[in-house]
């Protein structure tokens, strides 16, 4: 038998020989072929393999592993992969590794047969989400970034935002107890060994151990024990390393335990502050479950305050007395509180909450549904500092309460108070049920105990579950909210200080423009003296004085004052930022960069959806406003350049739309008011009123039809105007019959718009009363007749002064260096020499040089002397000195010369000029 060349003996000078077995013996050793040692010519195959001991043995490197440890370490390579992308900022790479960690994380959760997702998914979850905030914060990396790599970020930016909020609990409770995950993965190894349905990666994280009096007997707890505990919580609030959930939940737990009203009041006064400490940032809002809570703590103290009137509240700490004792019944007890704080930053929160929630879902609706609990407590509140007469915070509340009310019509508000009637029905209801006795008989205490705990555990969840808030039922409504804002707006400007007048004044002339007041919102502003302060004022107040100008704009428009309306919102137009204005949007110019620091100030002060003015509306608005203004003026002075412009922004419109050599069916609200304008100018008023009437955002009027109504009658006069100032001067008299036919129009009508023309010298003619016709008085030359006169006597005046010019040229009166010739020679002179050393010719601007050498005489051979050299030329040429070294010396020419230019520009101004517009 032959043996295999693998197991022949390796000679010891052959490299190539020991390489190949050591290849083969790894080869044998994995493939787990055993070969005797009595075959292949007696040599022993052992020897050749490699020893126990080796560590290159894949035998001993081999380890059979079961399915969730094979899913844990693939979870875990994919989360290694994606933190090295983040280490070299690849957001393109980042995108594709993160669809790949989904996939795994379903599979590893399918085979891990659980429900939350494992730790070092958290981990890596709160890795990603950090380094994202990072890499957004950081402008001048972005700006650096790839178009790819920046296009990847933005999209990742808006995935990891939808994609977190389902983790969103378990991503907090991991940044407030982080587990090493390598301790964990090796005692899930050490677990695996044995048998079990779950797996202690997916297991929740212990809890801490309780403090000393969540573990004693509610009977052992005394005041002052509460009231030791109340002031370690308040020492240890804003500390690093502190807890703050624990802190809630053994505040929580205190309520149940605290000794008579005062000290409760004191333990929800902290509990909401430590509530208020759990979402420190201002750009994030709070979360709704905290938000809720948070006004129910509110109602609680209310209802306290209500019930023992002998409880005063002050939030200054240093001014209450420490107590160590429990007080008696009606004595006064000083409780810190917060409470009108307290509102403010509640209004806040559910402000910036509705900033952030998408407005096109029902999570949106849902927040609106909210307002009622705070318009309940603010109501509560006021009502509350008026038994009190505090005057100095009233005003703030009221304010809160009329921000909330103003931009609210008839039918909103109405919604809005049934609204709240229906929570107040349904707390009624709850009530009388918890009131109603118990029929089972055989209750026992141990029940009583388990239903108290269970009341515990749902107060201690009840910042991450649903919140059930009780209206109060004698909170009522106004009948209508007219009388809901006056009455607030009294308090206000009666006990109010300087930027809360301004800003309730602002408040009270919205609602005045949305219920069709114009005049009294009118004389409201110009009373208050608005416009002139608004620039000393902070941005938030001048955002709302922009809104007020807006709102105002459309009430005059609604009441048919077209000139009113549009000084408003040409104000506003005029920068052409105003979505900016408005705090409706972002715009960010060609030339306009902004820091993330500024980016972020201005997204905080955007308002709500619900809170926004229709942009299609005002833009119609404004165009339709400027059109009805100036297209008779256009048609008045067709041929004057400098005529004055009433809107600039629909001016350069009309002369951007008249440039383009094809104009298609109109698209947008600009196309529409254009169309709508050359229809007028063609005297087709119908066709004008018909794009106008197509505009969609007409539907967004509650009275749709008087507006159309009232813009139809606007366009016939305007149209009878313009027709007249375009087409007056073709005709020898006009009847009024056909006026009134062509425009639809009324005969007074037509007779008051004309009279008005004629009185103010706007066309030339009178009026014949038996025929009822205007007879126009054409006796004098058009204005394009006169233009065209004027012109032709100019262009004489200036043919005369060119030709009078060249003559002068030609005839050699003018200096040789005027019009710059080419190089001359020098003339004979007297003594029969000649000028060698003529001058060089210069140009317009350039001036000539000096004549050379002087006269070389003829007879008796003496040469002559040089000649003195040219003085400096005209504008622009460097003439050369005289024999003497005098540079820079004007000749006698250059005076010829600059009289000669004088006259020149005194006969071109005569000119003049004349400016055509089509």
């Amino acid at each position: 038998m032959a043996t295999s060349k693998f197991f022949c003996k390796p000679s010891s000078g052959s490299d190539t020989d020991s390489s190949e077995s050591s290849e083969e013996s790894s080869y044998v050793s994995s493939s787990g072929s055993d070969s005797d040692s009595d075959e292949g010519g007696g040599y022993d195959a052992s020897k050749f393999l490699p020893s126990p001991r080796s560590g290159s043995s894949s035998d001993d490197n081999r380890v059979v592993k079961s399915a969730k440890d094979k899913c844990r370490e693939d979870l875990s390579d994919v989360c290694e992969e994606m933190r090295n992308k983040m280490k070299i900022n690849d957001w393109t790479s980042i995108q594709a590794v993160f669809v790949k960690l989904e996939k795994q994380l379903e599979k590893t959760m399918k085979v891990l047969e659980v429900q939350t997702p494992p730790k070092r998914y958290l981990k890596l979850l709160v890795e990603l989400e950090d380094f994202l905030d990072k890499t957004w914060s950081d402008r001048e990396t972005r700006k650096k970034m790839s178009v790819t790599n920046a296009k990847a970020l933005n999209t990742m930016r808006h995935r990891i935002l939808k994609h977190n909020k389902e983790y969103e609990t378990l991503m907090e409770g991991w940044r407030n107890n982080p587990v090493d995950t390598e301790s964990e993965s090796e005692s899930e190894e050490e677990s695996d060994s044995e048998p079990s349905d779950t797996d202690s990666d997916d297991e929740p994280i212990a809890p801490k151990k309780k403090d000393t009096i969540m573990t004693m007997d509610p009977k052992d707890i005394t005041y002052e024990l509460v009231a030791e505990k109340l002031a370690e919580i308040l020492a240890s609030r804003g500390k690093k390393g502190a807890d703050r959930h624990e802190q809630v939940e053994m505040l929580q737990y205190m309520i149940t335990v605290a000794c008579g009203p005062g000290q409760k009041v004191a333990c929800l006064s902290h509990l909401i502050a430590a509530v208020f400490d759990l979402n420190p940032s201002m750009s994030n809002h709070m979360k709704v479950p905290q938000w809720k809570y948070c006004i129910k703590c509110l109602f609680d103290i209310l209802e306290i305050l209500k019930e023992h009137p002998e409880i005063k509240l002050s939030e200054d700490l240093e001014k209450i007395p420490p107590r160590t004792e429990e007080p008696a019944e009606g004595e006064e007890v000083i409780v810190w509180c917060t409470l009108v704080p307290s509102v403010e930053r509640l209004d806040d929160e559910l402000f910036k909450s509705l900033q952030v929630i998408d407005p096109h879902t029902n999570e949106y609706l849902d927040r609106l549904k909210d307002e009622p609990y705070f318009l309940a407590l603010s109501q509560m509140v006021v009502d509350y500092l008026t038994r009190l007469g505090d005057n100095a915070t009233l005003p703030r509340i009221s304010l809160r309460l009329i921000e909330h009310f103003y931009y609210k019509t008839d039918a909103v508000y109405a919604a809005m108070k049934r609204l709240a009637i229906t929570r107040q029905e349904e707390t009624k209801e709850e009530q009388e049920k918890e009131d109603a006795p118990d029929d089972a008989s055989d209750e026992t205490i141990d029940d009583e105990e388990g239903s108290e705990e269970d009341e515990e555990g749902q107060n201690t969840n009840s910042l991450t579950g649903n919140v059930h808030i009780r209206i109060p039922a004698d909170f009522s409504m106004e009948e209508d909210v007219f009388k809901a804002m006056d009455n607030l707006v009294k308090t206000v400007f009666k006990h109010g200080d300087e930027r809360t007048k301004a800003r309730g004044m602002m408040c009270g002339i919205f609602h005045k423009c949305i219920h069709d007041d114009f005049y009294t919102a009118r004389d409201w502003f110009l009373m208050s003296h608005l416009q002139e302060n608004i620039q000393q004022m902070d941005i938030s107040t001048q955002i709302l004085y922009n809104r007020t100008i807006a709102q105002m704009g459309l009430c005059a428009f609604r009441a048919g004052l077209v000139p009113e309306a549009h000084s408003s919102l040409s104000e506003l137009y005029a920068s052409g930022r105003i979505k900016e204005l408005l705090a409706q949007g972002m715009t960010m110019g060609r030339y306009q960069e902004k820091t993330a620091e500024q980016e972020k100030l201005e997204r905080r002060r955007q308002m709500p959806f619900h809170m926004h003015i229709n942009l299609e509306l005002l833009e119609s608005v404004h165009l339709i406003s400027a059109m009805l203004l100036e297209v008779p003026s256009l048609a008045e002075n067709p041929f004057q350049g400098n005529r004055r412009m009433i809107s600039k922004p629909f001016s350069w419109l009309l002369d951007n739309y008249q440039n383009h050599t094809y104009s298609g069916p109109p698209e947008n609200v600009k196309d529409h008011v254009v169309a709508a304008t050359k229809a007028i100018f063609r005297g087709d008023w119908r066709t004008a009123f018909g794009f106008i009437e197509s505009l969609t955002c007409w539907s967004l009027l509650p009275n749709k039809e008087e507006v159309l109504d009232m813009l139809k009658l606007k366009m016939k006069e305007e149209g009878l105007r313009t027709y007249l100032f375009a087409y007056a001067g073709q005709y020898c008299s006009l009847s009024q019959d056909q006026l009134c036919s062509m425009f639809d129009l009324p005969k007074e009508k037509v007779h008051s718009i004309v009279s008005r023309m004629i009185i103010n010298d706007e066309i030339r003619g009178a009026w014949d009363q038996p025929t009822s016709t205007i007879v126009m008085h054409n006796v004098e030359a058009t204005r394009l007749q006169t233009s065209v006169m004027e012109f032709a006597d100019k262009a004489s005046l200036l043919l005369e002064i060119s030709e009078r010019s060249l003559r002068q040229i030609r005839t050699g009166n003018m200096h040789d260096d005027d019009e710059g010739g080419g190089r001359r020679r020098g003339n004979w002179d007297d003594e029969g020499g000649r000028n060698k050393g003529g001058g060089r010719g210069g140009g317009n601007f350039r001036g000539g040089r000096g004549g050379g050498r002087g006269d070389r005489g003829r007879g008796d051979r003496d040469r002559g002397d040089r000649g003195d050299r040219g003085g400096r030329g005209g504008r622009g040429g460097r003439g050369r000195g005289d024999r003497d070294g005098d540079r820079g010396s004007f000749g006698a020419f250059n005076r010829d010369r600059r009289d000669r230019d004088r006259d020149m520009q005194s006969s071109m101004a005569s000119l003049g000029s004349v400016r055509f517009k089509r």
